[in-house]
């Protein structure tokens, strides 16, 4: 059975020109307990009742008395338009946490494949479950200037590329970090990362997340390379 939690937001913060990150305090009860990559069903107020609308939680699972989501605002979207509107001490009714989304339990090194606010779930595994074992990240975002948590990633130790779709040059990124980003869509980033490091990838996990469309994509694109349709893990939305 679902919890109902009471809270309140503490902090909005703009990450690029729509995305927001967004951090609530526990009201009542106090605490949360959830599984890295589970999601929280915020109820949106309508003239019909409330409405659920489905956000993965971004913080780690130690951070027990508030969460953070990352949430892409669509405009004259239901709930975008009751979270934009939200100030700071609104308070906000969420249910949960739900989902199967997360890391299998075995020593099988990581690869995230994710696209725009399909960050928010791996944000929350990665900050939670940094071990001995390999992570590797490609995420998906159409230009530089779309890009947020970057000294956050470089921070963490990982390996991670930033796949930028609709850039033609990467002139516009700092020397230093020009060797987080490549031009072109996450399938092509990972094949040059394959073909750079001598990467063995049959014996690899596969985390996808990010729109439905997307994931189907990344799915079948590791499927022709005969990846274990098993070690591959994904969520849509």
């Amino acid at each position: 059975m679902l919890n109902t939690y009471k809270t309140i937001l503490a902090k909005k913060t703009q990450l690029n020109s729509n995305t927001y990150l967004y951090n609530f305090d526990l009201l009542e009860p106090k605490e949360i307990i959830f599984k890295p990559g589970q999601y929280v069903m915020l109820k949106v107020p309508s003239g019909k009742g409330p409405v659920s609308r489905l956000y993965s939680i971004a913080s780690p699972d130690t951070a027990k008395n508030s969460f953070d989501l990352i949430i892409e605002i669509v405009p004259g979207g239901l709930a975008s338009n009751y979270l934009f509107s939200l100030g700071e001490k609104s308070e906000v009714i969420f249910q949960g946490p739900a989902g199967m989304f997360g890391l299998k339990k075995n020593e099988r090194d990581k690869i995230f494949m994710v696209t725009g606010t399909g960050i928010a779930p791996i944000r929350s595994i990665l900050i939670s479950n940094i071990k001995n074992q390999k992570y590797y990240l490609f995420w998906g975002l159409k230009s530089f200037q779309d890009v947020y948590l970057l000294n956050e990633l470089k921070k963490l130790g990982i390996q991670f590329k930033i796949c930028l779709s609709r850039e033609q040059n990467l002139d516009m990124i700092p020397e230093e970090d020009k060797k987080y980003f490549e031009i072109g869509h996450i399938d092509s980033c990972f094949d040059q990362h394959v073909e750079n490091c001598k990467l063995k990838i049959d014996n690899l996990d596969y985390y996808l997340c990010g729109g439905r469309q997307v994931v189907e994509s990344l799915k079948q694109f590791l499927l022709i390379k005969n990846i274990s349709q098993e070690n591959i893990i994904f969520e849509k939305f």
